[in-house]
């Protein structure tokens, strides 16, 4: 139930998100955007280090874990956002989000079950189908 929770929150702030950068996006391109929202995160980030220093734990950080959480970082975060905010530009969030949302969705079982070898169910697999549908019935019945 907690991981429902988080996830269904973490789904509203991304919802929120994607809204409040539309509105950043009418007058900025998306890659100068990026050095914006980067340096944000980073202030936030060394702010919130001491009130929160609880919550670290630098144990079991080695140079494996460190290149693997780097790297998911500069695709999720720099990579898709910046492809996602080029698609924001012309598009609005209504359009674009779901779209993201379901590849992403797909894409996770896919590369699950090939690089992480994980056991994936019939339920998953019509999931994806279903996914897949229903990006192309977004496209198909976009407003002109």
């Amino acid at each position: 139930m907690i991981a429902l929770l988080y996830a269904v929150a973490a789904g509203l702030v991304v919802a929120t998100a994607s809204v409040v950068e539309k509105v950043g996006l009418t007058t900025a391109q998306p890659y100068a955007g990026l050095f914006i929202r980067t340096g944000a995160i980073a202030t936030v980030l060394g702010v919130s280090l001491v009130p929160l220093n609880k919550y670290v734990d630098w144990h079991g950080l080695d140079g494996r874990t460190m290149f693997f959480l780097g790297l998911g970082g500069v695709l999720a975060g720099l990579v898709a956002h910046f492809l996602y905010w080029q698609s924001l530009k012309v598009t609005s969030p209504d359009y674009a989000v779901p779209i993201m949302v379901g590849t992403s969705q797909a894409a996770v079982v896919v590369l699950s079950l090939v690089l992480l070898r994980a056991r994936v169910s019939v339920g998953q697999v019509l999931g994806v189908g279903m996914v897949i549908a229903g990006i192309a019935l977004i496209q198909l019945l976009k407003p002109r």
